[in-house]
């Protein structure tokens, strides 16, 4: 059976104080065209559909014009949507009864998770189980509905627990309690696709996500190979993680640093025990680049011309800084977002050269070298490194 997998809209998301609207509503009519084109039996988004938990009337309005136009094109089209991180869970849910009629689910209640929607096409069945971002208590302090009981039909009652289980806080609690209610009710006569908002361990983080210390929100992604496919949205960069799960990424790069990722829509084919996925590209409204050179090269009158209709972020190499550079360059460059100069750039020990990209620095401890050096040009003594340290074990046991 044919799903899209998409994730992270972030609808309504501004970059570099420039409002990207229109360039959402761009992306939104390529994946329309491409719902026209491949006729899938669901549409799955995996959560954090807008940037903001609440949302402006535009965004709302942008995301509801989607959303009729898609069921007008294919009555027959399941859409399950998902809340993440920075959605309002509770305000998705808004009439969301109603929409269900029209086959569009949003799927907001982590109580809910137990409750697949059936997706029949061409004799083939598939169910997905919805799992919105958790939050602490998200579950409550109450029986653990897959705690026991084999596995059966969707249908059947939940397998009833006798002890009460307590407030679950850490994600890799609440995931793991999720998962349980699933595959407690799971039946093997369809397809099984699970659809999840969550940071699998091993997956790479981009800039642009809104992440916590360390490991803190880490789930295992072994709890998600019971599924015949798991579609996942919170970190940006399409990759795999574990033998069954896949983050589609954001169709849009969000940060300069994200500028050389693949993007585009991920179309699934799935069935019992097998998937195949296809990433396809998605040419945005504005291209994001990178550009670096001397201000004399850059702002000389006609300068990459290829790049005039794209979201540019210049560095500029001149030794000596270049005083309020942006009206000049914005002449080959009418969509300049941000100009950086080496001139201000510091290392570890105080040269002028570029520090490593803070999106790439990979974990906690980086960005404490890297606060240090830009804010003081030097690196932190042995006391206040140890100190941090302390604290960063700290902050990773907690959440354990």
């Amino acid at each position: 059976m044919l799903v899209v997998h998409v994730a992270d809209l972030h609808l309504g998301k501004t970059l570099h104080e420039r409002d990207l609207l229109p360039d959402q509503a761009y992306m939104l009519e390529g994946l329309l065209a491409l719902l026209r084109d491949r006729r899938p039996a669901a549409l799955l988004l995996a959560g954090d559909l807008f940037d903001r938990s609440i949302p402006s009337p535009e965004a709302l309005s942008l995301f509801n014009s989607f959303l009729e136009r898609a069921v007008a094109g294919d009555p027959s089209l399941a859409i399950v949507a998902i809340p993440g991180n920075h959605d309002s869970a509770a305000r998705l849910s808004f009439g969301a009864g109603l929409l269900a009629r029209a086959g569009v689910h949003l799927r907001t209640r982590a109580s809910e998770c137990d409750q697949p929607i059936r997706v029949e096409r061409d004799g083939e069945s598939l169910d997905i189980w919805a799992l919105p971002f958790l939050t602490p208590g998200s579950f409550g302090a109450g029986p653990s509905g897959g705690a026991t009981g084999p596995r059966g039909d969707p249908e059947s009652p939940a397998p009833a627990a006798e002890e009460q289980s307590p407030v679950l806080r850490s994600q890799a609690e609440l995931f793991a309690e999720g998962i349980a209610r699933i595959t407690a009710r799971m039946s093997r006569r369809s397809a099984n696709l699970l659809l999840a908002h969550c940071f699998a361990a091993g997956g790479t983080a981009s800039a642009s996500e809104r992440v916590f210390v360390g490991s803190a929100e880490q789930v295992d992604a072994r709890l998600m190979d019971s599924f015949d496919y798991a579609a996942l949205g919170h970190l940006h960069r399409h990759q795999f993680v574990g033998s069954r799960a896949c983050y589609a990424g954001s169709p849009l790069a969000y940060s300069f640093s994200e500028v050389d990722t693949p993007r585009g829509f991920l179309v699934v084919e799935t069935g019992q025990g097998r998937f195949k996925t296809d990433l396809v590209p998605f040419s945005p409204l504005h291209p994001m680049h990178r550009v670096e050179g001397s201000f004399a090269e850059l702002s000389q009158i006609g300068a990459r011309p290829d790049l005039r209709e794209a979201y540019v972020e210049i560095r500029l190499t001149d030794p000596l800084p270049v005083v309020n550079p942006a009206d000049a360059l914005k002449g080959n460059f009418p969509y300049l977002l941000s100009v950086r100069q080496a001139a201000f750039e510091l290392t570890h020990d105080g040269s002028g050269s570029e520090l490593p990209d803070r999106g790439s620095a990979g974990s906690a401890a980086a960005d404490f070298l890297l606060f240090n050096a830009e804010m003081r040009g030097t690196e932190p003594d042995e006391i206040s490194t140890a100190l941090f340290m302390e604290l960063l074990a700290e902050a990773e046991r907690e959440a354990t």
